[in-house]
């Protein structure tokens, strides 16, 4: 399915991926479907439709060498596959010692597509262990605001943004 609605959590998601995004050397973007943003990065994609770089399925195997990435981005992708966890995997092997992830997934946000999962902020933070994580809820208006200063974890979000550097593997 083809949606490039201006929702709340799309425009508020755009916004944190301009102001906190920077590619760096070799770049992957999974699942990049019709998205241009600018970056320099291979596009990759299941639907040769969307004209990718590489077409290829997320769950893997990728089809790159390990740590041949220093940016891989995952944007929306992960809540649309059977085996999320298989893909996280996949991506932290092509991800380069050091490199970052950038990953979003919708929450509290209406059904788009064919959907499995949502995740929560415990959960992303248990599918990234060895990474150094920003995760940034998306909550609407001043009310979402307030009631997640009031009730920490609680709240309703419709979204996270994460920001994730893998650690260097220990000596």
């Amino acid at each position: 399915m083809r949606y490039r609605g201006q929702t709340y959590w799309r425009r508020r998601r755009d916004r944190l991926l301009k102001a906190r995004v920077a590619v760096r050397g070799r770049a992957l973007d999974v699942g990049s479907g019709w998205r241009s943003f600018g970056w320099d990065a291979v596009r990759m994609d299941i639907e040769p439709a969307f004209k990718p770089d590489v077409v290829g399925d997320a769950e893997g195997p990728l089809g790159f060498r390990d740590a041949s990435f220093d940016t891989v981005l995952v944007l929306d992708v992960l809540e649309h596959l059977r085996r999320p966890f298989r893909a996280v995997e996949e991506i932290i092997r092509v991800l380069k010692p050091g490199g970052t992830l950038y990953l979003t997934v919708p929450f509290c946000y209406p059904r788009h597509g064919v959907e499995y999962y949502r995740f929560t902020e415990l959960a992303l933070r248990d599918m990234l262990p060895g990474f150094a994580l920003e995760i940034v809820p998306v909550a609407r208006g001043r009310l979402a605001r307030f009631a997640r200063k009031c009730f920490p974890g609680e709240a309703i979000v419709e979204g996270y943004f994460v920001t994730a550097v893998k650690r260097s593997a220990e000596k």
